[in-house]
C-alpha cells in the first residue's frame, strides 16, 4: 500500500508540470510564427483608440456591437506599447490553448501531441486576422484565459455553472468568445457523456448566451435608449422583414460558410480539400471509436455556426470569416483523436508524422501571412522618417487604395493611414480623399496626387507637408465592393 501510494505521489509530481510548460511551448511557437509581428506589430485602424486608451473613438461600438468590456478597457487611463500588448495577447492565447488541450487529452496524449493539436487550433486563420485587433481583445482574451485556467483547477460541475458568469461577460469582450468557453467543457476527456448530459450543457450554454444578450440590450437602453444592437453601416445591415427577404438573406449565410471553407484554409483550395478529407476521417474514426465523444464535439461546431448563419439571416449583415475560428478548436480536437486513435492501433510513425505535417503546415501559412500582412509597416516607417522632422499637419493627397502595401496588409480604411501615420510622427495626417475642404488651399499639382507612377513622395509647404500618393487605385473600397457584390447577386 505504502509503496503504491509513493509511486502515485511520485506520478502526480512528474504531470504537474506538464500544463506550464505545454503553455509555455505554444507561446514560444506562436511568437515564432509571429516573428515578423513582434518588433511594430500590425493595428487595424479601429484598434488604435484600444492601443491608446481613447475611449471616445470606441463608445459608438458598445450600441452597434454591445462591446461593454472592451470600452471599459478604454478607460484605463494608461498607454502601454503596441509590442508588449501583442505578448500579453499571445500568453493569454497559449494559457487557453494549452488549457483546452490538458483538459481534451488527460493522459491520452504527450506534451508535444499537445502542443501540436494546441498550435493547429490557434493557427487558423481566422485567429491571425483577428489578432490584428490584439489592443482591444486583451481583456476578452482575459477573462477566457481566466475561464480556462480554471477548468484545469475545478470539477466540470462547477465549470459549468461558471459559464452563467464567463458566457455573458465574454459575449460583452467579442461575440464568438462564448464558444470558446463552450468548447472546453465539449472537448474534456474524462467525464460522463449521454444525450441528457449534452442537451443540459446546451441548454446552459444557451441560457447563458441569452442572460448575455439580456445584459447588453438592458446597457444600451440605459446609455443610448435602444433596447437591441444596431447593426454598423460597414455591415450592410438588410434585416429580413418577411419569408422572402429571408431566403434572400440565406445566400449571405451561405457565402460565409463558403468563404470560411475557402479563406479559413489560406485561400488555398489543395489545402481546403486536404482538411476535409483529413477532418472528414477523423471525425468517422473518433465516431466509430467513441460515439458520444464525437457527438459532443460536433454539436458545439454546429450550435455556433448555427447561431451565426442565424444573425445573418436575421439582419443581412456581411459577416467576416475571423468569426468562424471556434471552428478550429473543435477540428484541432478531432485531428488530436484521430492521430491517438492511430498510435492506438499500432501506426505510431503514422500517428507523429500526420501531426507534425498538419503543424507545419499551419506554422508556415500563418508565418507567411504574418509577413504579408505587416507590409503596411514597414513601408509607412518609411514615410515616417521623411515626415518626423517637418511640422505641421500632412496632408495626404491620392489615395491609400494605390499603395501596394496597402493592398497586401488588407487596409480596410483610410483612417488606418491617419492613425498609424500620427501615431509614428505625432503630426496631424489630413486625409484629402475623405476631407477634400481641408486641403482646397493645396496647389493643384500636389492636390492631384502622384501622377503616372506609384508608390509616395513628400513635398514640403508652408506650415506642412504633402504626402503624394498616386490617384489610382489597386482595388477597391472594401464597403463599395460588398455593395457591389451584394448587387450583382
Amino acid at each position: 500500500m505504502t509503496l503504491v501510494s509513493a509511486g502515485s505521489s511520485a506520478a502526480q509530481r512528474r504531470a504537474l508540470p506538464q500544463l506550464p510548460v505545454t503553455v509555455a511551448a505554444v507561446f514560444a511557437m506562436l511568437l515564432l510564427t509571429a516573428l515578423f509581428q513582434l518588433p511594430d506589430p500590425m493595428i487595424r485602424h479601429d484598434d488604435y483608440p484600444a492601443l491608446l486608451s481613447d475611449p471616445s473613438l470606441f463608445y459608438s461600438k458598445t450600441l452597434t456591437e454591445g462591446r461593454w468590456i472592451n470600452y471599459l478597457w478604454h478607460l484605463r487611463g494608461y498607454v502601454t506599447p503596441a509590442w508588449l500588448n501583442y505578448l500579453v495577447y499571445q500568453l493569454l492565447w497559449a494559457v487557453y490553448l494549452g488549457c483546452l488541450v490538458h483538459n481534451a487529452f488527460g493522459r491520452e496524449a504527450e506534451t508535444w501531441q499537445r502542443v501540436m493539436v494546441a498550435l493547429i487550433a490557434g493557427l487558423g486563420l481566422p485567429w491571425v486576422l483577428i489578432s490584428l485587433w490584439f489592443n482591444t481583445l486583451i481583456p476578452g482574451l482575459a477573462i477566457v484565459a481566466l475561464y480556462a485556467w480554471l477548468t484545469t483547477r475545478l470539477s466540470e460541475r462547477a465549470c459549468r455553472w461558471l459559464m452563467l458568469i464567463f458566457v455573458p461577460v465574454s459575449l460583452m469582450a467579442y461575440t464568438t468568445y462564448p464558444f470558446l468557453i463552450l468548447g472546453l467543457s465539449l472537448t474534456r476527456a474524462g467525464v460522463a457523456r449521454s444525450a441528457r448530459d449534452l442537451a443540459g450543457l446546451l441548454a446552459l450554454f444557451i441560457a447563458s448566451f441569452a442572460l448575455g444578450m439580456l445584459a447588453i440590450y438592458s446597457l444600451n437602453y440605459a446609455v443610448h435608449g435602444v433596447f437591441g444592437v444596431p447593426m454598423a453601416e460597414w455591415r450592410n445591415p438588410s434585416p429580413a422583414r418577411d419569408l422572402a427577404s429571408a431566403l434572400e438573406n440565406s445566400k449571405l449565410a451561405w457565402q460565409f460558410l463558403a468563404s470560411l471553407a475557402q479563406k479559413g484554409a489560406y485561400n488555398n483550395w489543395v489545402l481546403a480539400l486536404m482538411q476535409a478529407v483529413l477532418l472528414a476521417c477523423a471525425v468517422w474514426v473518433v465516431l466509430r471509436q467513441d460515439k458520444w465523444r464525437a457527438l459532443y464535439l460536433l454539436s458545439g461546431a454546429a450550435m455556433g455556426v448555427a447561431l451565426i448563419c442565424v444573425q445573418v439571416i436575421r439582419s443581412g449583415i456581411d459577416m467576416p470569416v475571423r468569426s468562424g475560428g471556434f471552428l478550429w478548436i473543435f477540428g484541432a480536437v478531432f485531428i488530436g483523436l484521430f492521430a491517438i486513435a492511430l498510435r492506438d492501433s499500432g501506426r505510431a510513425r503514422l500517428s507523429r508524422n500526420l501531426l507534425f505535417a498538419v503543424t507545419a503546415v499551419y506554422v508556415i501559412f500563418g508565418g507567411l501571412t504574418h509577413r504579408v500582412l505587416t507590409e503596411w509597416h514597414r513601408v509607412s516607417q518609411v514615410m515616417a522618417a521623411e515626415l518626423v522632422e517637418g511640422q505641421g499637419p500632412v496632408y495626404v493627397t491620392g489615395t491609400y487604395l494605390s499603395l501596394e502595401a496597402a493592398r497586401k496588409s488588407d487596409l480596410q480604411k483610410h483612417h488606418s493611414v491617419a492613425f498609424r501615420l500620427h501615431h509614428l510622427t505625432g503630426r496631424e495626417i489630413v486625409m484629402c480623399e475623405s476631407r477634400p475642404e481641408d486641403c482646397a488651399a493645396l496647389p493643384d499639382e500636389l492636390r492631384a496626387g502622384l501622377q503616372g507612377r506609384k508608390g509616395f513622395e513628400v513635398r514640403q509647404v508652408e506650415g506642412g507637408s504633402v504626402l503624394m500618393l498616386s490617384p489610382e487605385a489597386l482595388r477597391q473600397d472594401k464597403l463599395e465592393a460588398a455593395r457591389q457584390l451584394r448587387q450583382s447577386d
